[in-house]
């Protein structure tokens, strides 16, 4: 068995230790797994403090690369029962700006895999390069530096239109080395004509050839800015501008079956020390994406955003909560690992959401996908019960309880 494959099993082992269990069982320590996973990242090893979102994304990429089948639940240790390896995702992305994901029938559905949307465009001549879509098994997003806060908040600093002063915009340099290129043509043809009465033949022909070369730069310039400023100019070299003011957006253009969110803490300071940001981050529940997602419709206006307003929708009644459904933007909180203590040191410890007996038993995915007219209430408390899992404690919470921790540093959402 490989490392990979190694690793997959005892993770799996793990799980189904996690499963409830019908009687009072013994501690379990996880060390073969954590063995196998040093064989992957020997830090795991060290005595320092480790990072779990660092852990997240070792995990996530091993499974990644040797998957075979993806339940509809992360916490379904069927997930984890095939390790054969397969090819990555072809990611294909049109010229209107939406992208789609092609995979061969043997390819698998990643539930922790997403799509995000990123553009830059220029302010000063208004132009927007192609629209980049990369995908995402979880979202790194910065906590406000504030007493407290609410994920919606956290999601609307990751889709803000950001300022850029250090980007080259590629229509401006086209412009730019064709103002040039003009320019030097210009010169050329003035010193022909000076040189048709002064100068030897040669020089004369010298002057033509440049000539010559200059017009099809010029020709290929205005070609490029008319047709693909991206285009591959050869034997052309081009101007440097300066850089000018640029817009950057990122937002959701696919949503992932388990949606992960990072709760990115550290703070550096001046001084060069890095310290935690102890922002109390309010969760409810249910999350509706809808205001972080693109529509199909893109904008490329520097100053607006890629598609929806990029600020977080008020508390969404049961109509909003329909279209949010039928959209695949709306989720159900399903785990968080919580962090307490300092940036270097601290203790980790996670509420785990276990689905009642009816959703358990999988009645949940395509039956009810059901009644998408349930209301608010009934999907926000359907009677799941909610556990907190630290070291070999393991006590049942409520929901309350959960939403009011606010020291959350990783997010585990479930698409409803």
């Amino acid at each position: 068995v490989s490392v990979d494959g190694a690793i997959i099993l005892q993770l799996k082992d793990v799980l189904e230790q996690l499963k409830p269990q019908i009687s009072k069982v013994a501690a379990y320590s996880p060390s073969t797994l954590i063995s196998c996973l040093s064989k992957r990242g020997r830090w795991l090893l060290t005595r320092n403090e480790q990072d779990a979102q660092e852990l997240f994304q070792l995990v996530s990429s091993i499974l990644q690369t040797t998957r075979r089948e993806a339940s509809a639940s992360l916490f379904n240790s069927q997930f984890l029962t095939q390790n054969a390896p397969l090819e990555n995702s072809i990611v294909s992305t049109a010229s209107s700006s939406t992208a789609t994901c092609t995979a061969s029938s043997a390819q698998p559905y990643n539930p922790l895999q997403g799509m995000a949307a990123s553009r830059i465009a220029c302010v000063k001549c208004g132009y927007t390069a192609a629209i980049r879509h990369f995908t995402f098994d979880n979202l790194s997003l910065s906590v406000p530096r504030k007493q407290a806060t609410t994920i919606e908040e956290c999601l609307s600093v990751y889709t803000v239109i950001d300022k850029l002063t250090d980007f080259k915009c590629r229509y401006c340099t086209v412009e730019a080395t064709l103002a040039r290129t003009k320019k030097d043509l210009a010169q050329a043809t003035a010193d022909l004509q000076l040189e048709a009465v002064q100068s030897s033949q040669k020089r004369i022909r010298k002057s033509k050839a440049t000539i010559d070369q200059l017009t099809q730069q010029q020709e290929s310039l205005e070609n490029a800015l008319a047709t693909n400023p991206e285009a591959e100019l050869e034997g052309i070299k081009m101007a440097d501008p300066s850089p000018g003011v640029s817009t950057k957006q990122t937002m959701i253009a696919r949503t992932p079956k388990i949606l992960v969110l990072h709760l990115s803490r550290s703070i550096f300071l001046p001084s060069g020390d890095v310290v935690k940001n102890s922002a109390k981050v309010r969760v409810q529940p249910l999350l509706d994406i809808s205001p972080f997602t693109t529509n199909g419709h893109i904008n490329t206006n520097a100053s607006k955003p890629i598609s929806a307003p990029a600020c977080p929708s008020p508390l969404f009644d049961d109509g909003a909560l329909v279209d949010a459904r039928k959209n695949n933007c709306l989720y159900r909180l399903s785990a968080i690992v919580l962090h307490v203590g300092g940036h270097d040191s601290g203790h980790y410890s996670a509420y785990r959401r276990v689905p009642c007996a009816s959703e358990s038993e999988g009645v949940d995915s395509d039956s009810a996908k059901r009644d998408i007219s349930e209301k608010k209430e009934t999907l926000a408390d359907d009677g799941s019960r909610w556990f907190l899992l630290s070291d070999i404690r393991s006590v049942e919470v409520s929901l309350q309880t959960v939403l009011s921790s606010g020291d959350s540093y990783l997010l585990f959402y479930e698409r409803l």
